[in-house]
């Protein structure tokens, strides 16, 4: 029984997670660590600590 308990409040916690995600509508993007040549904000100008934060 507290197997069951424990899934259905993670589960609950993921949803409510994805539907706060959804709502806020903002746009994911990766941090510039993972590809400096690719880095959202040296496109806009920003310096890669900047948006790591």
């Amino acid at each position: 029984m507290e197997f069951f308990t424990t899934l259905i409040v993670l589960s609950l916690c993921f949803s409510l997670m994805a539907i706060g995600l959804i709502f806020s509508r903002k746009v994911l993007r990766r941090g510039c660590s993972v590809n400096p040549d690719d880095c959202a904000c040296l496109k806009e100008g920003k310096s890669p600590e900047e948006c790591d934060k």
